[in-house]
């Protein structure tokens, strides 16, 4: 099934392994990169969602400067819905808006989207995949150094990790397996991820709610706030920002560094082998069991910012 491009329109690709529709929408839009809007001028905007059959065990995803969302949902097949916001009338020649390699469709011949000579798809800016190993990778190179602005919701099955970078968008992943995000400086939020989780934010806010593995978080001034951790394992540092972290299971060993900011935490059971040092900052209040000789180990160090150690409700 084919249709061409009009805008506010429609359109449909069945190829193989995927199906791709699109939405195509021309008006005037503000581009925004790295959440600082640079000019505005007449845009069009692309919402395409592509449909993957092929099996996927992994996710990487590359944005620059937008959002990008990871779901997990029932089944085994993976969608991207992606939100493609250009200059249409930048001119030069058309392309191909969508790159799929050849092993991914029964129509290597055939692009997965038209690209309409002169249309409200010419210039669109080509988002490239691929899958090896049953890792598939999405990004947008051609936004790296043009004002396009690309972000991507993806849904995947439960059992799927996920790498992503969105030099300064915001991540959002929820019920995948583990994750190795990195924001560039936007906001991270985190929900039931049921394995190993590695942030690092630069100085955006990090939320966390319900995470089973261990945690390795870096904030760069930015605040982290956590509940529901069932972690056995968690290394946190926010260089100046407050944290709080609330766990729902007694951990086995937690490290937590502020450089200045307020530090809270609540942990259930006990004792444990405790070294809290506010490094100046006011004296550290305590309210859990503690044991120089127990095998659970807590270190707090918040650089002279308040610190608070509490039971877990």
């Amino acid at each position: 099934m084919h249709a061409v491009a009009t805008p506010g329109r429609w359109i449909w690709r069945a190829s193989g392994l995927i199906t791709t529709a699109v939405l195509v929408l021309v008006g005037a839009h503000l581009i925004t990169r790295a959440g600082q809007p640079e000019y505005a001028q007449p845009q069009a905007t692309v919402i395409r969602t592509v449909t993957m059959q092929q099996p996927v065990t992994g996710l990487t995803v590359q944005s620059y400067g937008a959002p990008v969302q990871i779901t997990a949902r029932p089944g085994r097949r993976v969608q991207i819905t992606e939100t493609i916001m250009y200059d249409s009338q930048a001119g030069g020649a058309p392309t191909v808006a969508h790159a799929v390699p050849t092993a991914l469709s029964a129509s290597p011949s055939a692009p997965a989207v038209p690209s309409v000579p002169g249309g409200a798809l010419s210039g669109v800016p080509a988002v490239v995949q691929s899958v090896s190993g049953g890792r598939l990778s999405v990004s947008d190179p051609a936004c790296a150094d043009s004002d396009c602005s690309i972000s991507f919701a993806v849904t995947v099955p439960s059992d799927v990790t996920a790498t992503v970078s969105t030099d300064g968008g915001s991540v959002s992943v929820s019920g995948i397996a583990g994750a190795n995000l990195d924001s560039g400086g936007g906001p991270v939020r985190a929900r039931k991820i049921g394995g190993p989780l590695t942030v690092d934010t630069n100085g955006g806010s990090l939320q966390l709610d319900g995470l089973a593995g261990p945690l390795s978080a870096d904030t760069g001034g930015g605040p982290l706030t956590a509940q529901g951790v069932t972690s056995a394992s968690a290394t946190v540092s926010t260089g100046g920002g407050n944290a709080q972290l609330a766990f729902a299971a007694a951990p086995d060993l937690v490290t937590v560094s502020t450089d200045g900011g307020d530090a809270q935490l609540a942990v259930p059971g006990g004792p444990y082998a405790l070294t809290a040092d506010s490094d100046g900052g006011p004296q550290p209040s305590v309210g859990i069991g503690t044991d120089p000789q127990a095998h659970r180990s807590i270190t707090v160090r918040s650089g002279g910012g308040a610190l608070l150690i509490t039971p877990a409700a």
